[in-house]
């Protein structure tokens, strides 16, 4: 029997930000021998896969996005070959914190959208990134120096039918601004 309410399978590969060494969690993963069969991808890496891998279509979705996080954008931005580059922040303001380059980030994405605020308190805390429609992470690594270079972040890189459903909600909340375009006119 076919459960309909589950999305079609695909693969998965843990993407992992460690915290600084030394850590607790680096000690206790050290001590295990199981751990020594693990593999985890890197998040830089993850996301610099994404990047390269995309041919029309790059959307960084992030709630949040410092200095460093603008940098990571930027990298990921400047390595695509996608002639669409979307960024996707909860707000105009990620755009003005200290260190963020506005600029840069108008010059190398296609369309920047702020998916807070207006008639509802609805906002988003999800992170993902779609590379076209056949691959994407989903994760907790926003797009901060700490979860680049301090908190343990994890996620999943996956590819394979699955990702259609995660490219069916990215649509979904790109639809969602021309719906306030229009209420605009």
């Amino acid at each position: 029997m076919t459960d309909t309410s589950m999305a079609p399978q695909g693969r998965a590969r843990l993407v992992v930000t460690m915290p600084p060494s030394p850590s607790r969690i680096e000690s206790i993963l050290a001590a295990s021998p199981a751990a020594k069969l693990l593999a985890f991808t890197d998040t830089s890496d993850a996301f610099r896969h994404l990047a390269m891998k995309a041919q029309r279509r790059l959307v960084i979705m992030s709630p949040y996005m410092d200095a460093a996080g603008c940098a990571w954008v930027l990298d990921m931005f400047s390595y695509t070959t996608a002639s669409e580059r979307i960024l996707v922040l909860q707000s105009q303001a990620e755009l003005y914190k200290p260190g963020v380059d506005e600029n840069a980030l108008r010059d190398l994405s296609t369309s920047i959208r702020f998916y807070g605020g207006g008639d509802t308190d609805e906002t988003f805390h999800s992170k993902i990134v779609l590379a076209d429609g056949s691959d994407a992470y989903v994760g907790s690594a926003n797009f901060l120096w700490r979860s680049k270079k301090a908190n343990l972040e994890c996620g999943l890189l996956v590819d394979g039918p699955v990702v259609s459903s995660i490219a069916i909600l990215v649509d979904a909340v790109l639809g969602t601004f021309e719906l306030v375009d229009d209420r605009a006119e």
